[in-house]
């Protein structure tokens, strides 16, 4: 009886040294996904729920903005570094929010409002978006949506 569980034992450990080989010679995994990259729509229309998606992102945004200028308060020397963090930060606050990064926010922020096609899907996430009235008035105002 001893001889069999001495076998059996035996036997066991060099199944498991077998499959630990096995299991290192396995290819590693793959690398992540890169992520997205954004690109403007050719007809310059914005989804409803990219606009409510850029709200969200908004208020994130905010946020990373000032635990940043917090940041460069205590460390003014340190300013080149925490400005690429603070890219960084923005990048992958953005994404949180369900957008595909930096250039989509801005694009949002910057260029959808241009399109008066965009006003409905704007309005339908709770924001406005500027209208310019004249040349002059324009240098005092915004380009971008603002939160109603």
């Amino acid at each position: 009886m001893n001889r069999r569980l001495v076998l059996a034992l035996f036997a066991s450990s060099l199944a498991l040294t077998a499959c630990k080989k096995e299991a290192e010679k396995a290819e590693p995994p793959p690398p992540p996904a890169k992520p997205k990259e954004f690109s403007a729509p050719a007809d310059g229309l914005i989804q409803p729920e990219r606009a409510a998606r850029w709200r969200q992102a908004d208020s994130l945004v905010r946020l990373v903005d000032s635990v940043y200028l917090e940041s460069l308060k205590a460390s003014p020397d340190r300013a080149t570094d925490l400005a690429a963090q603070q890219e960084a930060a923005r990048d992958l606050a953005v994404r949180k929010a369900g957008l595909l990064g930096w250039k989509e926010y801005r694009w949002i922020l910057d260029e959808a409002p241009h399109n008066p096609a965009n006003t409905a899907a704007f309005e339908a996430a709770g924001l406005s978006m500027t209208s310019k009235v004249s040349k002059q008035d324009s240098k005092s105002e915004p380009k971008a949506a603002k939160k109603k």
